[in-house]
C-alpha cells in the first residue's frame, strides 16, 4: 500500500477517537460518550424542558459519609428556552457561563461545561450527583440569593432587644444565609450553625429536630432539642449547646444571636 493510504488510515482512526471524546467537569472522573451501543428503546427519565427556570443549591452532602457539609460555592442554574442554560458557581462571584443543556439516556445532565447525574427530580426540587465528592440538592427559586441582596424582607432595625414568641413560630427547616459578627467574635474553635431543623413539638416551649454546624473545616449533623423561655432560645445537641436571644421569628425569617454574633435564616 502507498504511504498516502497509510496516512489516510491514521487520520481516520484519529477522527474516530474524537467521536468518543470524554465530557467532563473539572475534577470529575470523565464519562465515556459513544463507547457503548445506543439502545433506541431506552430514554432518559427526565427532559431539559422540565428544568426550565432558576435553581439554587441549598444543601450539599458528602457522598462517602452521607453528612451535610458547609459550602460557599453555591451552584446556580438558569434554564431558558431552546435548551440554553446559564451557570454560576458562587453567590458572590459574578462570573457566569452560558451554554447548552443536554441529558442522555443515563440521566447524565450536561450544563455548559459541567456535568452531573440527575438522581431525582420533582416539580420544585432536584438532586444532582457530581460523580466525585458530593450530592447537590437544588430548589427552584424565583430569584437567586445574589439577586435578592439588598431586597431581603428581613427588617434592618435594631436587634438589641429580644422578642418572646411561641414555639410554633420557630418550627420549620431553617437555613442560615448570613451572619453578622463583631470583630474577633468568630474563631476556629467556635461552632457555627448552618442549618436548624425544628421539626417536632414536644410541649408549649420545647421541640426536637436536628442541627448542622461546623467548626473550622469539620461539619456535624446531630439530633437536637430546642427550648424557648421568654426571648431566650437554647439549642442542645449531645454535649454541645447554644444559648441565644430570639430577635425575629415570623414563620419566614428567623433571626437569633447574642452580642457577638447574629444569625439570619430563612425557611426552606
Amino acid at each position: 500500500m502507498s504511504a498516502r493510504f497509510f496516512l489516510f488510515l491514521i487520520l481516520l482512526c484519529s477522527f474516530g477517537k474524537q467521536s468518543i471524546a470524554q465530557v467532563r467537569r473539572k475534577g470529575v472522573t470523565p464519562l465515556q460518550r459513544g463507547s457503548r451501543p445506543s439502545n433506541p428503546n431506552k430514554k432518559a427519565d427526565f427532559s431539559v424542558d422540565q428544568f426550565r427556570g432558576k435553581w439554587q443549591e441549598y444543601e450539599r452532602v458528602d457522598r462517602d459519609s452521607n453528612l451535610v457539609v458547609p459550602f460557599t460555592d453555591s451552584i446556580q442554574l438558569a434554564f431558558g428556552d431552546s435548551s440554553q442554560v446559564r451557570t454560576r458557581i458562587s453567590v458572590s462571584n459574578a462570573v457566569s457561563m452560558n451554554g447548552l443543556a443536554e441529558i442522555d439516556d443515563d440521566n447524565n445532565l450536561t450544563v455548559a461545561s459541567d456535568e452531573y447525574t440527575v438522581k431525582s427530580f420533582a416539580k420544585n426540587e432536584m438532586v444532582l450527583d457530581d460523580n466525585e465528592k458530593y450530592i447537590h440538592r437544588l430548589r427552584r427559586v424565583d430569584m437567586f440569593w445574589y439577586e435578592s441582596l439588598g431586597k431581603l424582607s428581613v427588617k434592618q432595625d435594631d436587634y438589641s432587644n429580644s422578642v418572646s414568641v411561641p414555639i410554633k413560630s420557630v418550627m420549620g427547616k431553617w437555613s442560615v444565609y448570613r451572619r453578622e459578627a463583631k470583630p474577633g467574635a468568630i474563631n476556629n474553635n467556635m461552632q457555627l450553625i448552618k442549618y436548624l431543623n425544628i421539626l417536632t413539638k414536644t410541649n408549649d416551649s420545647t421541640a426536637t429536630g436536628d442541627i448542622t454546624f461546623y467548626q473550622g473545616q469539620s461539619a456535624q449533623q446531630l439530633p437536637c432539642t430546642v427550648s424557648l423561655s421568654g426571648g431566650n432560645i437554647k439549642i442542645t445537641a449531645g454535649q454541645n449547646s447554644w444559648n441565644y436571644l430570639v430577635k425575629q421569628a415570623d414563620g419566614i425569617n428567623f433571626i437569633f444571636g447574642n452580642d457577638g454574633i447574629l444569625y439570619f435564616s430563612k425557611s426552606n
